[in-house]
């Protein structure tokens, strides 16, 4: 059965040329053929390197600003923490000196009690 005047060998062998015109055709418009491209390549891969630059440079800085606050953090709560010491032990000093006075002045209440004549030198 021959349809038109070909046999199937014939359609194959024209398939198959066809098939080949075509990958002839794809590699004459290769763009690796093409110097254009080339250089159009090379200046994709060196946008993309400086790309990737400013990426990292943009990740240091902000790692960069992240330590710089933790540490102003750190030392804003050391000062605060040594402030709130400061302050606890001004209180503890100013107790101190008021339960001394207190101390002083009931020893004072007694002895003026039982008829003694209380002086305090060096104030």
């Amino acid at each position: 059965m021959q349809v038109k005047g070909t046999s199937f060998n014939d359609r194959k062998e024209a398939s198959l040329k066809a098939k080949m015109e075509l990958l002839a055709r794809a590699k004459a418009n290769s763009p690796a053929n093409d110097p254009e491209f080339a250089q159009r390549q090379a200046e994709r891969q060196a946008a993309a390197r400086e790309r990737s630059i400013r990426e990292a440079e943009k990740k240091a800085e902000k790692l960069a600003q992240s330590t710089k606050a933790k540490a102003e953090r750190a030392a804003e709560e050391i000062r605060l923490a040594a402030e709130a010491k400061e302050a606890a032990e001004k209180a503890a000093a100013e107790k101190l000196r008021l339960e001394v006075s207190a101390q002083i002045a009931e020893a004072k209440a007694k002895l003026s009690s039982n008829g003694f004549q209380v002086k305090v030198k060096g104030r």
